[in-house]
């Protein structure tokens, strides 16, 4: 891995638009590909990892090597087969609309929804099973809102132009994939606007996506009889029991509120219309797997209007990020044999301690945290677990079936297979070995329940991660990912757990008053960024993250200038320089504007060019690498610089 000098442009001074300067001349060089709505340095790994998944389906789907190629070559196998898809048309759903037409009122629904649910077909909300906030020991049921088939709840209440023509939008595609699967005549719209209102009805009711951040919102611990009392109409004790999740003697409610007010919106919409919108989310669910002229109607609204993509990804991409979600780590067994030696294993770890060090010191220098928090602080970070390429434990696949002639089939039996898997977990103690994402994902994560960061084999690729490349490299690439999961343990949210991931205020009052004006400055900085015509940043929505990239490269800068002390020059550029250069190339990406707007909206994460920018703005160090004066339009004033980690 070695930095490429012409994905510069030497034309944009480094203090006046970092961004520019470190990837202008790939920017201009890397066109959106068809079949994307971004290309960026994410997706150029995922796009080499993605050869290799192909590789090692294509072999096992023609000679599998034990009963697990067996599993992963007949998914493949069934995904690529459209003459079989078309041949099986609606018949793996049939059944599920079948009884959807039967619905005749309310307490039919209600008695419907746990059988469409075991097959994650979560209309109105949704379950699922994690670690219990209380007790990192036990699990837990969560009961999760979900249910609305546009982006986010304010889509459907937006003004502004662009989101009503989304919602015209909207109803027409509802029209034209009812109309598919037989529920309604060809241009019925007037059903789909019917869907429409009731979603819109629904979203009255959902959290604001910033909202869903606060656990203070969204740990709502209820004993299952008192669910009773909070929705008596929906019986959810009777709900839980035909789910399956009998073993749950208390869940979390993540939107009291929803439930609440769930069963006056059913009691005041037509059966009609619960008829439609359940057949519509069954059908959205599930539209890749089934026959082309549905999944192309699925595209046309998501793929294209949403996700800003100018055609279909090719069909090998889809079925591998199918199987991705529906067999991930089975995947992942094989890909990392290859993809990830023990040396490069050995050095991720070395990197990851430097950075513990450093958060080590940071945590002892705050000059706005008193001792007695930064003791609490010591102990949670010295408690931080670390995974790194992949689990020593690898899943059980043994009670999946899979049919090689049947996609949609296999699709909805893998759902079942999951929802069957984590309800059994009520019962059993955690399994500290898990892993919550596919290790050959392109991302990574902190788990403040768990309090574990975990780097997949799949990020610790070049242009991120190289084991045979230096310091510089490294720590501007994946240091600053490590950095920023370690920092997430100390965000606006993470920091609202203790050592033992339990939801517990361990700070002083005088600290955590410290930390949120330091954070809320933070929120300011970020709403002044406008993206698009009128659209800006939403700093609150956004907190978490823009607070982890801040100390993540601030944590792996001062890092990398301790370890690499004395390093020479390469390319005429000394290690300072080039550690924030290898920083900037990871967010370097164009994207569409049409998933730009969706991204704004839904993404906790911040533009992938303010990445760049918010970050640097506030820091001293960089100001140094590049000898720059304090007045550089890169930089914030002095006095307005955020230090928080």
């Amino acid at each position: 891995m070695a930095l490429d000098l012409q994905n510069l442009d030497p034309g944009v001074d480094p203090g006046s638009d970092f961004y520019l300067h470190a990837n202008g001349g790939w920017l201009a060089a890397h066109p959106i590909p068809p079949g994307y709505g971004a290309w960026g340095s994410f997706e150029e790994v995922v796009t080499r990892n993605e050869a290799l998944l192909r590789e090692l389906l294509e072999h096992a789907a023609q000679s599998p090597e034990g009963d697990l190629d067996r599993k992963l070559g007949d998914a493949f196998a069934a995904g690529m087969d459209l003459d079989a898809i078309e041949s099986h048309g609606l018949t793996a759903i049939q059944p599920q609309l079948d009884a959807i037409a039967a619905v005749g009122d309310v307490d039919d629904l209600l008695t419907l929804l746990p059988a469409l649910h075991r097959s994650q077909l979560y209309a109105l909300f949704g379950c699922e099973v994690t670690v219990d906030h209380d007790d990192s020991t036990r699990h837990l049921l969560w009961v999760a809102q979900t249910g609305l088939g546009l982006p986010t709840r304010d889509s459907y209440f937006d003004d502004s132009h662009p989101a009503q023509e989304l919602r015209a939008a909207y109803v027409e595609h509802i029209a034209a994939q009812l109309a598919n699967v037989g529920v309604t005549a060809a241009g019925d719209s007037a059903t789909a606007s019917d869907v429409l209102a009731f979603e819109t009805r629904l979203a009255e009711l959902h959290m604001k996506p910033e909202e869903l951040r606060d656990p203070g919102r969204t740990l709502n611990r209820h004993d299952v009889l008192q669910l009773d009392a909070l929705a008596p109409a929906l019986d959810l004790p009777g709900y839980l029991l035909a789910f399956g999740a009998g073993a749950a003697e208390t869940v979390n409610v993540q939107n009291p509120a929803l439930l609440a007010g769930l069963h006056e919106v059913l009691a005041g919409t037509d059966a009609a219309t619960l008829r439609a919108y359940l057949a519509f989310v069954v059908v959205r669910t599930v539209a890749g797997a089934l026959p082309q002229v549905v999944d192309d109607e699925a595209f046309s609204f998501y793929g294209r209007r949403i996700g800003g993509q100018d055609q279909q990804h090719e069909r090998t991409k889809r079925v591998i990020d199918a199987i991705s979600g529906d067999m991930g780590e089975a995947l992942s067994q094989r890909f990392v044999e290859i993809k990830f030696p023990p040396s490069a294993k050995a050095r991720a770890l070395g990197m990851v301690d430097a950075i513990l060090e450093e958060m080590r010191a940071s945590l002892d220098t705050r000059p706005w945290m008193s001792d007695a928090t930064r003791a609490r602080g010591r102990v949670k970070l010295d408690a931080i677990g670390v995974k790194i390429g992949y689990p020593d434990k690898w899943r059980d696949w043994s009670g999946l079936d899979v049919d090689r002639a049947n996609y949609a089939a296999n699709r909805l039996a893998a759902a079942r297979f999951e929802v069957a898997r984590q309800l059994a977990q009520l019962a059993e103690p955690v399994d500290t070995t898990e892993w919550e994402m596919a290790p050959h994902s392109v991302n990574a994560y902190y788990h403040p329940v768990r309090n574990e960061i975990v780097f997949p084999a799949g990020i610790l690729q070049p242009p991120f991660f190289d084991a045979e490349a230096d310091d510089a490299l490294n720590f501007g690439g994946i240091g600053t990912v490590i950095a920023h999961e370690i920092t997430h343990g100390f965000d606006d949210q993470g920091r609202r757990y203790d050592a033992d991931g339990a939801f517990r205020d361990w700070w002083e009052v005088s600290d955590g008053e410290n930390f949120t004006a330091l954070a809320d400055r933070i929120v300011e900085q970020f709403d002044e960024y406008t993206v698009l015509d009128g659209v800006t940043v939403n700093g609150r929505l956004t907190l978490g993250e823009n607070i982890a990239d801040l100390g993540g490269l601030a944590l792996a800068q001062r890092a990398h200038a301790r370890v690499s002390a004395g390093a020479p020059d390469v390319d005429g550029l000394p290690p300072a320089q080039r550690f924030f250069l290898a920083y900037a190339s990871l967010w370097r990406a164009n994207v569409s504007e049409e998933l730009q707007r969706t991204l704004v909206q839904v993404d906790m994460h911040s533009p992938r060019h303010l990445r760049v920018r918010g970050p640097i703005a506030n820091l001293t160090a960089f100001r140094d690498a590049f000898g720059l004066t304090d007045d550089a339009p890169a930089l914030r004033p002095p006095a307005a610089r955020i230090e928080i980690w």
